[in-house]
């Protein structure tokens, strides 16, 4: 069957709905920018299921919350769903044994315990106890062996000793107590601690604990639905949703909304790891349905793509920033009474490139060529870098050199195609309208524009600072410099743009008032 004789065939409800999800994809594949992401997705993905509502929660690594970043009919205060729920929740909730040889680097460990009992947790197993129909009945929890890590044989020990608590038909304080016992014998551990699940209360509750008062250690399992979808990674439709015990009711009480169903799926990263939930609520003409979880789970393996690919953006610009931000420092440190100049310079292009009207893009550039214009510095005689009075003539031409070295040094940087033009733009920042200027003696269309804003910025920045041979000077003597130099020197238009900026809040940004 041909394509199009596959598209006469399909219903018309299904064509519209494929039609949509491929639309979805589209949007989604296409953006980056978690911000603008959410909104691009849930409005269509609430038609696309005939729903009500939809929310879109991402996880907080920092702080294992669930934000809702998108949530239609709420106004106001963000839903967040705290997911601390401790290393032996998560093992008990996935049904996954968990071995660590540092607690305290796992995302869902939960340091109260330690805390409260002085107690410090580092290597740590933990196995689920599930019976074969699948029911999960609590945990085994060992911490600190003496090896560093506990081996796969400590893992096949341990999930024996939970078969045994499963034969035995329950798990009490005496059984749990013998069960750490015969561990002990042949595993090497310090503390042993046996959990049972209470279903009524949505608890973990510790029945054997060495070295505490297992009454006092219980962990709270109710996380509601999407708390639940996003630890366990498994997609939850449910009919009635009071009638669930995972349901938390507080937000329909809150709001006097009345959730009937709702469909809700994991966002599940590459790695297998959890980036969120797509929850979709009420469906308008009835229950939702087998294939409405299909296209929701299609939908949600897009998003999860694209929130993943956004995540690596950002994670590769905070990466990209801060080893600028260290590159720039380490000029810093060279001479203590000029910390700060590179990025200072860049604060002030930034403000002059706004109040001209750049778009975000080439804000970016140019304030990447302001954190790197001194570069080349590192290459200067710390003897001529920190002198205290002026430069002799073999000096200052030794101080020059620093354009070009900073040329030199970020041509060797593998930027990306948008930072292709740094090491230009960020070099010739002494090059002068006149052709007076260094390291190539530039005129007027020869120099870059970006490198005449920082041209701009590095000379006002210089003169209000205080230097070895000299005290920084007021505004007024600064401005009469510039102001002199405009049009020969300086681009008019960008000293204009440097008096708007600090009239503006520059100054009060940069702290000269």
């Amino acid at each position: 069957m041909s394509e199009r004789e596959i598209g006469k065939a399909m219903p018309n409800d299904y064509r519209e709905r494929f039609g949509r999800l491929l639309e979805i994809q589209r949007r989604v594949g296409q953006e980056r920018n978690l911000a603008r992401l959410p909104g691009l997705v849930m409005r269509e993905v609430t038609e696309l299921l005939n729903a009500d509502r939809s929310t879109l929660f991402l996880l907080d690594g920092q702080t294992m919350e669930l934000r809702a970043c998108f949530a239609e009919g709420i106004v106001g205060k963000a839903i967040v769903v705290p997911l601390r729920m401790g290393v032996i929740g998560t093992s008990i909730l996935r049904r996954k044994t968990v071995n660590l040889v540092d607690a305290y680097q796992h995302p869902y460990f939960n340091p109260n315990v330690d805390a409260l009992s002085g107690y410090k947790t580092e290597s740590m197993l933990v196995v689920p106890i599930v019976a074969d129909d699948g029911q999960v009945l609590g945990g085994i929890e060992l911490l600190n062996t003496p090896r560093g890590r506990f081996s796969s044989e400590d893992e096949e020990r341990v999930k024996e000793a939970a078969q045994r608590l499963i034969a035995v038909g329950r798990i009490d304080a005496a059984t749990s107590g013998r069960t750490i016992a015969a561990l002990r014998e042949t595993t090497e551990f310090d503390r042993g601690t046996v959990f049972r699940v209470d279903a009524e209360a949505c608890q973990l509750v510790a029945v054997h604990a060495d070295g505490a008062d297992s009454s006092q250690i219980s962990l709270n399992m109710k996380l509601g639905i999407a708390g639940f979808v996003a630890m366990t990674g498994e997609p939850l439709l449910i009919p009635d949703a009071h009638a669930d015990a995972r349901f938390d009711p507080s937000f329909d009480k809150r709001t006097g909304y009345r959730t009937r169903n709702i469909l809700c799926v994991p966002l599940v990263g590459p790695n297998d790891d959890s980036l969120g939930v797509i929850q979709v609520i009420n469906r308008l003409d009835g229950d939702f349905c087998a294939e409405d979880m299909a296209l929701l789970i299609s939908v949600a393996g897009v998003v999860a793509i694209a929130i993943e690919n956004a995540n690596l953006f950002n994670d590769s610009d905070r990466q990209f920033y801060s080893l600028l931000e260290a590159l720039a420092a380490s000029i810093d440190a060279r001479d203590t009474l000029t910390a700060g100049h590179s990025k200072r310079v860049a604060q002030i292009a930034l403000g002059i490139g706004r109040e001209l009207g750049f778009a975000e893009n080439d804000l970016e550039v140019l304030e990447v060529s302001g954190l790197l214009h001194d570069y080349g510095k590192i290459g200067i005689d710390d003897a001529v870098l920190k002198k205290e009075g002026k430069l002799d003539e073999h000096e200052f031409a030794h101080m020059k050199q620093h354009a070009a070295l900073t040329y030199d040094i970020l041509t060797k940087i593998k930027f990306s195609r948008k930072y292709r033009n740094v090491p230009l733009i960020a070099s010739s920042h002494h090059e002068t309208l006149d052709g007076s200027g260094y390291p190539r003696g530039c005129v007027v269309q020869e120099i870059p524009f970006m490198a005449k804003i920082l041209t701009v910025a590095d000379v006002f920045e210089a003169l209000t600072a205080d230097r070895h041979y000299r005290k920084g000077m007021s505004l007024g003597q600064a401005f009469d410099i510039l102001d002199a130099g405009a049009g020969r020197k300086f681009d008019t238009r960008v000293v204009e743009a440097l008096k708007r900026y600090l009239d503006g809040g520059g100054l009060a940004a940069l702290g000269l008032q």
